[in-house]
């Protein structure tokens, strides 16, 4: 009984394969067969997308269990380094948003108290002069936020 030969689909040398089995793709070699699980792997998780979301809290709950992120931040130093610096950009970031809504809440009032001083505009001076130092605070403060460097922008006093 003869054996037919195959050609391995990586390393494209013909090879005996299994008579067991016809659907055997690989030579042995051992980087045929880890490229051969490598293809598997990415066509099974082509096909089940959903698995690793799936699996998040059962793989959180086994690494907080056995101390697992502990023992890899001790023992991958680069990793910790980048780690650290993506966590001060992100609280850099996120304090900057949260600095700009409280800017953008303050401007916004602003606004509004420009709007309420006089429903109808006259030719009153006394109201003239208080709704252009209304503008005046808020486009002070719209400065002093927008160059944070600045540190000597103090409001006029009044008129």
């Amino acid at each position: 009984m003869t054996i037919k030969k195959k050609r391995c689909r990586f390393c494209r040398n013909w090879f005996p394969h299994d008579p067991r089995t016809e659907r055997q793709i690989c030579c042995e070699k051992p980087e045929c067969r880890k490229q051969r699980k490598i293809t598997a792997n990415r066509r099974w998780r082509l096909n089940n997308p959903d698995y690793d979301k799936s699996r998040a809290g059962k793989k959180r709950i086994w690494a907080r269990g056995r101390g697992y992120w502990r023992y890899y931040r001790q023992t991958h130093p680069a990793y910790v380094a980048a780690d650290n610096k993506r966590r001060r950009k992100a609280y850099k970031n996120h304090k900057f948003s949260a600095n700009q809504d409280a800017i953008a809440k303050i401007a916004l009032e602003k606004l509004a108290s420009i709007r309420d001083i006089i429903p109808n505009p006259s030719a009153n001076q006394d109201m003239i002069a208080r709704r252009g130092d209304v503008i005046v605070d808020y486009l002070f403060l719209k400065e002093s936020s927008a160059n944070r460097n600045a540190t000597d922008l103090s409001l006029p006093s009044g008129p």
